[in-house]
């Protein structure tokens, strides 16, 4: 992409770093929370090219959103159906909420939270391209839960509705944990909440 100078000469510049900029500004801010003064100042780009590379605010909520999903949310999913015991990947699942509670500050969205819990709570309620993206975001991490829980059966075929059952309490609890992190919440509580939702449901 190319922005035209006062000169008249083209400048380059990364439309995917540009786009993360606008994540995380959403992700720390909310949608109306968010400026366009903000949006400028984190992209470094003029209204104008903004515009032009991804469309209007409500626009480039949708492609932050977006971006959370293609990133965020597929490493949430690799790491649950990936490599190593069921219940240590249901259990780090989980801990990444605590993880945001000790690494406050030291990174973008810390402490932000999770941006589609965030979304969920600020935009979807009010516009349907935001709910349809935060159910579709929602819908991938339970079906990865629900595909980990079932290696936990490994004697005995669960039926899938407990699976599913088992998957949304579980999505219940990371999201508690995630707005308890962001609210301050000492790491103990969470991890005692953690702990006694594994316990609830499942035997190491």
């Amino acid at each position: 992409m190319r922005e035209a100078k006062a000169l008249g000469r083209p400048r380059e510049f990364d439309e995917d770093e540009a786009l993360a900029a606008i994540m995380n500004v959403f992700w720390a801010k909310g949608f109306e929370g968010a400026s366009m003064s903000d949006l400028v100042s984190a992209t470094g780009l003029k209204k104008g090219s903004l515009y032009a590379a991804f469309g209007d605010k409500r626009a480039m909520y949708g492609k932050a959103l977006a971006l959370y999903d293609h990133t965020r949310i597929a490493a949430t999913v690799e790491r649950l159906t990936g490599d190593g015991p069921p219940f240590r990947r249901i259990d780090g699942f989980l801990q990444t909420a605590i993880g945001e509670a000790s690494r406050r500050g030291d990174g973008p969205g810390d402490p932000s939270g999770c941006f589609v819990c965030n979304a969920a709570i600020d935009q979807a309620p009010v516009d349907a391209d935001a709910e349809r993206q935060v159910q579709a975001s929602l819908g991938r991490m339970e079906t990865a839960l629900a595909a980990v829980i079932s290696e936990l059966w490994s004697e005995t075929e669960a039926p899938a509705s407990t699976l599913r059952r088992q998957a949304r309490h579980l999505m219940s609890v990371y999201f508690g944990l995630r707005v308890l992190a962001k609210a301050g919440a000492a790491p103990k509580v969470l991890k005692d909440a953690k702990d006694a939702a594994l316990e609830s449901f499942v035997t190491a």
